[in-house]
């Protein structure tokens, strides 16, 4: 009998792999050697994947060869997670977040366990992710399960997902998998460029009721050049996001993008948007009115326009936004704007 065995491989979005393995490969040593011909497939926890006979909900077992397992050439498999714990939402009163010192965009803590990384095309993982490395100017260098934070018996810790890409507390290099207990103000780096965070736990803020129910606002009377030249906290350090709920890239779909200083310019300045073809480099901006306590937003004369709701709104006019509207960048992406 030949000891070696030609199958079809589905690794998630690279369906069709066509593959001549030995018979006596066992799976986990399958999947290590198809995480090296995969350089956009995290491999630094090999563990966290699985490959089941399509069809069957039921990992293979890993420790198993193929010949064990009766694997024929007509089979199927296909790459993928093994399944997650789902997160668990804390208390308001136990929130916490992440500030990054150079952008200082802050992220919230509001789940446990709490990822810091990338976004993937495994849902579970995008779901959990809490700090979305990928809107920071380098954050691509940043794994995409690089730690996360854990609350346990009212404490927060910080674990090192990554073997070969560093974590420091307070300047401390940590074990990959070791659990360090975090305390407000402590400061965290991640990846060899030690992109810098502040932790710091808070209360949740108490936000001023919104009237989600309002129009479109017509252009606000105040000119529009006053919008180009504050950088302000949103509302006392309380958090605004957007929540990406269409685009090209499907990994990009639920993907929060925190509103923090202002203004924010919106396109494919921010690395997120950057497969977005149809998006002005500078498509949009959204400021924030400490004063008048309004959030607007700015088409910055964009080649595929902004719409709010479906609808189209001016170039170069401010219009202000309420929670629950719905912004268009471009063809295809839609932000949702919460509070």
């Amino acid at each position: 009998m030949d000891d070696y065995i030609d199958v079809k491989i589905n690794v998630f979005e690279h369906a069709g792999q066509r593959a001549r393995v030995r018979r006596s490969i066992t799976v986990k040593t399958l999947i290590d050697e198809i995480l090296k011909e995969f350089d956009d497939i995290d491999a630094d926890s090999p563990e966290k994947y699985s490959i089941q006979l399509e069809g069957i909900e039921k990992p293979l077992n890993v420790n198993q060869t193929l010949a064990q397992l009766d694997i024929q050439p007509q089979d199927e498999l296909s790459v993928g997670y093994l399944h997650q714990t789902i997160r668990k939402m804390l208390d308001l009163k136990d929130h916490a977040s992440l500030r990054e010192e150079t952008s200082n965009i802050s992220f919230d803590i509001q789940w446990t366990p709490a990822i810091i990384g990338r976004p993937s095309t495994e849902v579970n993982h995008n779901i959990m992710l809490a700090v979305n490395m990928q809107i920071l100017a380098i954050g691509m260098t940043i794994s995409r399960k690089h730690a996360q934070i854990v609350f346990s018996e009212g404490s927060f810790f910080i674990e090192p997902q990554s073997a070969n890409n560093p974590t420091y507390l307070n300047g401390k290099l940590l074990p990959p998998h070791s659990m360090n207990k975090l305390k407000s103000g402590d400061r965290l780096a991640f990846g060899q460029h030690k992109v810098s965070f502040v932790f710091t736990t808070k209360s949740h803020p108490v936000m001023p009721t919104m009237d989600v129910s309002a129009p479109i606002s017509k252009p606000v009377s105040a000119p529009a050049e006053d919008y180009h030249t504050k950088v302000v906290p949103a509302r006392g350090g309380g958090s605004a996001n957007l929540v990406i709920e269409k685009s090209l890239n499907p990994s990009n779909i639920g993907q929060r993008i925190p509103l923090q200083s202002f203004p924010v310019i919106l396109g494919r300045v921010i690395p997120l948007f950057s497969s977005e073809g149809d998006i002005s480099r500078q498509h949009a901006e959204i400021n924030y009115d400490a004063q008048a306590n309004r959030f607007t937003i700015l088409d910055l004369n964009s080649t595929n326009g902004v719409t709010m709701n479906g609808q189209k709104i001016e170039a170069e006019k401010v219009y202000e936004l309420q929670p629950g509207m719905k912004i268009g960048l471009g063809k295809v992406m839609v932000l949702l704007f919460e509070i």
